[in-house]
């Protein structure tokens, strides 16, 4: 399943930039899921003879698990970037766009398929195969002999180091991670009987509800003189002076963050909306100050100085649970008999995260990367994740990534002219792998995939393994489809993001290496600023329970994710507000089925559609 999931994911993502594994709670999964029950119902109509062929709540957790680790492999967070930009980084070394002797004349030739511009590897992949030639795959056995020890080794650090902090998380601080109730609770009772979500008929009247708008609205791609309904819609930018900071608000409907919203803590939801009008505010008094310009860049060092204080934060917090775990794992202390934590892998997970940065760091040094950036780099990497992984296990981000290039965000704080153009040029190819991402990054899912294992009970040790076999097919079944599709239908027939993909990605380099910058005073003020808020934040919130600030909601203010998703954010807010206020968390309880349709109304529906614009293209339902 894990590589039909990706195959199908490949040609969605390349072909029509429609993705069926995009997201923590990936929409192809949740499909399948129910499909899956419905297998499950049918055999239970058939009668004792198929008992053996039903699968258990345990088997159809480990299923979704295994597809929700690898699902945005195929998508938003590893296919999309690398092969186009291993192509294009080459192609577009030309005088007019990246001179070679820019970057490419001292690129490691074993990192692309080859150094000339003009060799067929890399030619037919924009220009098409010539009639009679075939997929080079020759050309790409050695890069892919190369990159694939690294890749797997990236996501084995990321496996690795969550589980290091799973127990923390989940047992400790009993973290909510609320897509994970999603397919918790649709399997509750599997074999025997449904669900009592799946039989409310609450939770099938709220399913419709998208499922009727985005018909409606998949239909008018066909039949233009029905209508459209448009749940994407932004402001008018009407506003003049400072006010302007208030032009262009999205006004976006996703009724899935709607019922996630709804499952949120209160202060989560609250400050997940609050804090993306507090940007706009700052935005509105920077302009009434007569500062114009460098809006988004100053905001990006806020974000960068708070993800900085949030992962020390965060650190520091489980800084006895990691002492305790790195002692285990030496074998300096043994587990105590009955502790809450007896079971948990923390030699896999230590050993496995160390032995994993030590073969990253002597792999970047090994292609031509100086120590020092490699590094740089891989400290950076997990922490960010992790900050990531905490806003999707508390604040239930349906898509979210840091806002920020990991590698981009070490170029303008450091130099560009002291970090140099090689070490550049190999710290944005390794971006390519999980760094680079603006949809998931795979940490956030493995900490849900986690959570699932403990929930269903299952060994941490063999959801680890099955978590890394996952992802090794889907990486696997990615280096055939994948190339498959850029070279049978060529980069500029492909859809609209992965045709221009790799020479944004080319000029965005160039621009750094050929244009290098230094921090101003006033990004080091904002990067110092937003550590220094996040701070405060933390501080109040562990003080004081009556604060209503969240530190994560400033943490997630900023990208595209926010931008879209905050008013269905307020809307699951303030739905959740109304009924505790009125009914109480009796009332609550009572309506969560309607949270669940929503959600997964959603995910059936766009799949459904997914399908369907393959064989019968059409425009795509929603933009992401």
């Amino acid at each position: 399943m894990v590589v039909a999931f990706t195959v199908v994911g490949c040609f969605g993502v390349f072909l029509r930039y429609e993705i069926i594994g995009t997201g923590y709670l990936p929409r192809g999964a949740v499909f399948i899921l129910l499909a899956l029950l419905g297998g499950n119902a049918a055999l239970r109509l058939v009668g004792r003879v198929t008992r053996r062929w039903k699968l258990t709540a345990r088997e159809l957790l480990l299923v979704f698990l295994m597809l929700m680790v690898a699902g945005a492999i195929a998508g938003q967070e590893f296919a999309q970037h690398f092969y186009l930009n291993t192509l294009g980084i080459v192609y577009y070394a030309t005088p007019e766009i990246a001179p070679p002797e820019l970057y490419l004349e001292q690129l490691n030739p074993m990192l692309v398929p080859d150094t000339n511009p003009q060799a067929p590897a890399i030619r037919w992949a924009f220009e098409g195969l010539p009639p009679g030639q075939s997929v080079p795959w020759r050309a790409w056995i050695t890069p892919l002999t190369v990159w694939t020890p690294f890749i797997l080794a990236v996501y084995w650090l990321v496996l690795c180091f969550m589980a290091i902090l799973a127990h923390r998380w989940e047992r400790e601080e009993r973290l909510l991670y609320p897509l994970v109730e999603v397919p918790v609770e649709t399997v509750e009772g599997e074999p025997a009987v449904a669900s009592q979500l799946i039989r409310s008929p609450m939770m099938w009247v709220a399913f419709a509800v998208p499922v009727i708008l985005f018909t409606i609205k998949g239909l008018h791609g066909y039949w233009p003189a029905l209508p459209d309904i448009d749940l994407q819609r932004t402001t008018e930018a009407t506003l003049g002076g400072p006010w302007a900071a208030f032009n262009r608000i999205p006004i976006h409907l996703y009724p899935e963050m709607v019922g996630v919203a709804y499952l949120l803590t209160s202060e989560v939801g609250f400050s997940l909306w609050f804090f993306y009008w507090f940007r706009r505010i700052q935005e509105f008094v920077r302009m009434s100050v007569g500062v114009d310009t460098g809006h988004a860049q100053f905001f990006r060092f806020q974000t960068i100085g708070a993800y900085i204080l949030m992962a020390g934060a965060l650190l520091w917090s489980a800084r006895d649970h990691v002492r305790r775990a790195v002692r285990i794992a030496i074998g300096a202390i043994r587990p105590r008999e009955g502790a809450a934590d007896a079971d948990e892998p923390y030699r896999l997970a230590v050993l496995g995260f160390v032995g994993a940065f030590i073969f990253i760091i002597w792999w970047c040094t090994w292609v031509g990367m100086d120590l020092t950036w490699a590094l740089a780099q891989y400290i950076a990497f997990p922490l960010a994740g992790m900050v990531v992984a905490r806003v999707v296990a508390e604040g239930g981000m349906f898509i979210y990534s840091t806002p920020f290039r990991i590698n981009e965000a070490i170029f303008e704080i450091a130099g560009p002219e002291r970090i140099g153009a090689q070490n550049m040029t190999l710290m944005t190819m390794t971006s390519w792998t999980q760094i680079r991402s603006t949809a998931t990054m795979n940490m956030g899912a493995v900490a849900q995939g986690l959570k699932i294992g403990s929930v269903m009970g299952a060994d941490r040790r063999k959801i680890i393994f099955a978590g890394m076999a996952a992802v090794v097919v889907a990486i696997l079944a990615s280096h055939v489809t994948s190339l498959h599709i850029i070279y049978s239908w060529g980069v500029p027939k492909l859809g609209w993001w992965p045709s221009g993909a790799s020479l944004n990605t080319t000029n965005m380099l160039v621009r750094y290496i050929q244009s290098p910058t230094t921090m101003a005073p006033v990004e080091w003020a904002a990067m110092g600023g937003g550590a220094l808020l996040t701070w405060g934040l933390v501080a109040l919130r562990r003080r004081f329970v009556w604060w209503p600030l969240h530190p994560l909601g400033y943490i997630a203010w900023l990208g595209w994710p926010t931008d879209r998703y905050w008013m269905s954010i307020f809307l699951g807010w303030l739905w959740k507000v109304l009924v505790v206020r009125v009914a109480g968390y009796r009332g609550f309880q009572k309506l969560r089925p309607i949270a669940f349709g929503l959600i997964l109304g959603v995910s059936v529906i766009l799949t459904i559609w997914i399908i369907i614009h393959y064989f019968a293209p059409a425009p795509a339902l929603v933009r992401e």
